[in-house]
């Protein structure tokens, strides 16, 4: 028998939920059947797929441990620049050339890993207790741009980003430097499809196109471009890069969408605004060296 003993991270949702992200290995015809025949408890007591999971509750579970194995975790890089955080969310800093999330099985350094690596050397998350739950980016930048990503500390936390993402509560803007001159603001309100690797944009609706909208304001001109600020209002994917392509100014040196080679693009997440507060890009990366381990201060 294997007794497991649910903790806040764990908390609030279902036991059939709970039972397939902490245990990926369960097949969910078995689980179904063991929580039939009283082979899965909750507090010792016959347990329900539905039921909802409250701190400090027992799961017992009468099953082969190969069935109850969860992802390892190994704690890796925790270079991480973090810029605002509070109990149970942080802004961090994604450097250009680091991926989000991993793309290929086994350990790899990527955002995500390193978002763990912090919090697991805090105290502030155990792998081993929160079975369920693993700290990662709300929402992901390409590889080669650089700027804050919105993170959940703890499955509220985490909850609470995606909510406010998903209700078009957190503002984001981007600094792009834009191959040719643009002099005024513009609003962008185009359309999306993934195809591949790359974005394809229409001024139309289509069939399999989303709507990607965006606001542009000129900020100065460098040379034969222009640094702009994009108002990102919705999410899509390589939606700057190709919608700027679009229009006649793609980011300098963005080969991918049109942009003259020699130099790579310069796409930087700058100010992130969420639930009354509005965290800027630092102007020097030395205003955010890793935090002390050992605490977990509001940034406010």
């Amino acid at each position: 028998m294997t007794e497991l003993r649910i903790t806040s991270n764990d908390a609030g949702q279902t036991l059939e939920k709970y039972l397939q992200k902490s245990m990926p290995a369960l097949p969910r015809s078995l689980m179904f059947k063991a929580i039939r025949n009283k082979k899965i408890k909750v507090n010792r007591r016959r347990a329900q797929t539905k039921q909802i999971l409250a701190p400090e509750d027992t799961v017992q579970i009468f099953l082969p441990p190969d069935v109850l194995e969860n992802e390892p975790f190994v704690p890796g890089s925790a270079d991480l620049q973090v810029v605002w955080e509070n109990d149970d969310l942080m802004v961090v800093w994604k450097p250009a050339g680091l991926l989000s999330q991993k793309d290929e099985p086994g350990a790899q350094d990527d955002l995500n890993s390193r978002i763990r690596t912090l919090l697991y050397r805090r105290g502030i998350w155990n792998p081993d207790t929160d079975r369920s739950f693993r700290p990662s980016a709300a929402h992901r930048l390409d590889r080669n741009t650089r700027g804050l990503v919105l993170t959940g500390k703890t499955a509220a936390g985490a909850r609470e980003a995606a909510r406010m993402i998903c209700q078009g509560q957190v503002e984001k803007h981007y600094h792009a430097l834009v191959q040719g001159d643009i002099s005024k603001p513009m609003q962008l309100r185009l359309y999306l499809k993934k195809e591949d690797t790359k974005a394809l944009v229409r001024d139309t609706p289509a069939e399999g196109y989303q709507n990607a909208d965006m606001d542009v304001t000129p900020l100065k001109r460098e040379g034969n471009n222009t640094l702009v600020d994009v108002h990102l209002l919705t999410g899509r994917f390589h939606q700057i890069r190709a919608s700027m392509a679009h229009i006649g100014h793609p980011l300098a040196g963005d080969v991918k969408y049109g942009g003259d080679p020699g130099r790579p693009y310069d796409l930087e997440a700058c100010t992130l605004c969420f639930d009354g507060h509005c965290v800027q890009a630092p102007k020097d990366l030395s205003e955010t060296k890793p935090v002390d381990l050992s605490r977990s201060p509001d940034m406010n």
